[in-house]
């Protein structure tokens, strides 16, 4: 296999093959990343992490596209699409996702909050939607409300957290409908939507708290996996996804990841789930197996 061919897409056998677990590897990874970002707050500011986490990103990226030799777009105005669409995608999801951990809200209750995205791809998606499907998304929604209406009503509940996960919501679902359209290699694609996003970093660290950083074991550990595993891996398989697959299938999958993220949390920070917290959650597995029975495959 040549460089140029390294990063192709695989024969169709070859994607039917493992294109099942790609799902369940991504709801996994993602899952663990409001985990991991908590656990590096504790040393350094959002926007320095943030900062940290492109840079080393953007890094690899480069590495392999100079590596692949993978075309680039042809025009400045392809090249502007692509960067907005990091803008959106990369760069505000990201801050607005450190922020409101930031702010103490709890990493369960940032991925619940996200999970809405799939509610609002269906409302603007042009594919069509079936009855089931409708049924499971709004039975996920129900879940999302009763999740994030328990924590709510709680004495000391962030409110500037929720304003940022609402910010973070917004980003990623447009750059969501953006990078459907894009149709270059994944690596060149993120290359170039993780430069625009460092660089909007680079230049708003001096106005959040400038550089802050504790350098330990755990911030190491914290950085490398947010830097590789969630925005090379990780992003890499969201990417593959949604140029692959219906919009409103894609995203429900993040339905998947409140319950994964909420049991990360429980083990190792020890934030509990009420009783009507964890009935949202089962109303959130039921739509999604309900979104994804056969006849809704990726």
């Amino acid at each position: 296999m040549n460089k140029e061919t390294r990063f192709l897409p695989k024969a169709p056998q070859q994607i039917n093959k493992w294109s099942s677990l790609i799902p369940a590897a991504f709801v996994l990874t993602w899952s663990s990343g409001a985990i991991f970002v908590k656990l590096g707050l504790q040393y350094a500011n959002p926007f320095t992490f943030v900062f940290l986490r492109f840079l080393i990103s953007t890094a690899v990226l480069w590495i392999i596209c100079l590596s692949a030799r993978s075309p680039y777009p042809k025009s400045g105005k392809e090249w502007g699409y692509v960067i907005l669409t990091g803008l959106l995608l990369q760069a505000g999801y990201q801050i607005f996702y450190f922020i409101a951990l930031n702010n103490h809200l709890a990493p369960g209750i940032l991925a619940i909050i996200l999970g809405a995205q799939p509610i609002i791809t269906a409302f603007f998606a042009a594919t069509k939607i079936r009855y089931g499907q409708w049924s499971g998304l709004f039975l996920g929604l129900s879940g999302l409300v009763l999740v994030v209406a328990d924590h709510i009503s709680a004495p000391h509940f962030p409110l500037s957290g929720l304003a940022s996960a609402l910010l973070c919501l917004g980003c990623i679902t447009a750059g969501t409908f953006m990078q459907k359209r894009i149709k270059l290699s994944q690596p060149v694609n993120m290359a170039i939507q993780y430069s625009g996003g460092l660089l909007v970093i680079l230049l708003l660290l001096p106005f959040f708290g400038g550089w802050q950083v504790h350098w330990s074991p755990v911030f190491l550990l914290s950085l490398s996996w947010m830097s590789l595993v969630i925005s090379v891996g990780a992003s890499m398989m969201l990417y593959f996804l949604i140029q692959k697959g219906n919009l409103t299938n894609v995203t429900s999958l993040f339905y998947g990841v409140p319950p994964v993220t909420a049991l990360f949390d429980y083990l190792i920070f020890h934030d509990p789930l009420s009783l009507l917290a964890f009935s949202g959650m089962l109303l959130i597995v039921f739509g999604l197996v309900l979104i994804h029975r056969r006849g809704t495959a990726l």
